[in-house]
């Protein structure tokens, strides 16, 4: 019986062909340059972009963008298509400019209203022209206008008509005028 339990012992050794060796081999660098792969991927979302643990970006909502064809910039205010047009221009930082945005509006109302376009000293693009101090309206070239924080330019064929710089003339050229009801008696 002996003899019976030293021949159990003795392990058989598989034998593989060379081609089965060769494709446990394949098969081998093949996860491990899978594992490589999943791994610079994994570093590069949670380190470098950092989106895949953050969950704030799933929850930010995506708003479409829109063109606002009544902004302007102002050194693009006489180029607009129009023969004669109003151009606001003010900060919309400013406490005011709810009420500037209401003149706009209303005057839009109106029957025979000039198209009205708003130009924001907010802007970096419009920022060279602001000089509170030295108010400049009267120019040749549109590079050496200086507005204040409140303006409204009327424009006709490409050049500056006229200028209002104080809140109660602007208001007075952007009326409102109800428009009259034809009563019969």
């Amino acid at each position: 019986m002996a003899k019976k339990e030293k021949t159990n012992k003795i392990k058989l050794e598989k034998v593989r062909s060379e081609e089965q060796l060769e494709m446990i081999r394949f098969v081998k660098i093949l996860i491990i340059v899978i594992v490589f792969i999943a791994g610079i991927y994994l570093f590069t979302r949670i380190f470098v972009t950092k989106d895949l643990l953050n969950k704030e970006d799933e929850t930010k909502e995506v708003i479409k963008g829109t063109v606002n064809y009544n902004m302007t910039l102002i050194g693009a205010m006489l180029q607009k298509p129009e023969e004669e047009y109003y151009v606001m221009i003010y900060d919309t930082q400013n406490l005011r400019s709810v009420y500037y945005s209401g003149l706009m509006t209303n005057y839009e109302k109106n029957e025979d209203a000039l198209k009205i376009y708003f130009a924001n000293l907010n802007s970096e693009f419009n920022n060279k022209f602001y000089d509170k101090e030295n108010v400049n309206l009267d120019v040749k070239d549109i590079s050496d206008l200086k507005v204040g924080d409140l303006t409204l330019i009327k424009v006709k064929d490409g050049k500056i008509a006229k200028t209002y710089t104080e809140e109660e003339e602007i208001a007075e050229e952007l009326a409102y005028i109800e428009p009259e009801e034809d009563t019969e008696n």
